[in-house]
């Protein structure tokens, strides 16, 4: 089985999370769930803010109807041997919601 970077990434995600990782065969929109938490990993080397937004409310609408969140754990490729952060993203709504806030 070949080894991918977003395997990779995916992996890293669901171990910081204490959850699983969905394999990307099950055609789901989700990569990654814990006891309360629903993600999706994106590892790109650009992401436009719209895209990452519309990406958090998709989660958002994913999370509607559980007791979980919805985010998006996202890692810019910055090439090779060039460290980047994880970014963890939610929408307002998410972090209300998380937070107990009306």
């Amino acid at each position: 089985m070949a080894n991918k970077p977003f395997k990779q990434f995916e992996r890293q995600i669901a171990r910081l999370l204490g959850g699983v990782r969905f394999p990307a065969n099950t055609g789901g929109p989700v990569d990654v769930t814990s006891e309360t938490i629903l993600a999706s990993c994106k590892l790109r080397k650009t992401f436009g803010l719209n895209a990452l937004a519309e990406e958090a409310e998709r989660m958002e609408r994913e999370a509607r109807g559980t007791l979980k969140i919805g985010i998006v754990a996202v890692k810019p490729r910055r090439g090779s041997g060039r460290k980047s952060p994880v970014l963890i993203v939610m929408t307002a709504g998410e972090w209300a919601r998380f937070h107990g806030s009306p």
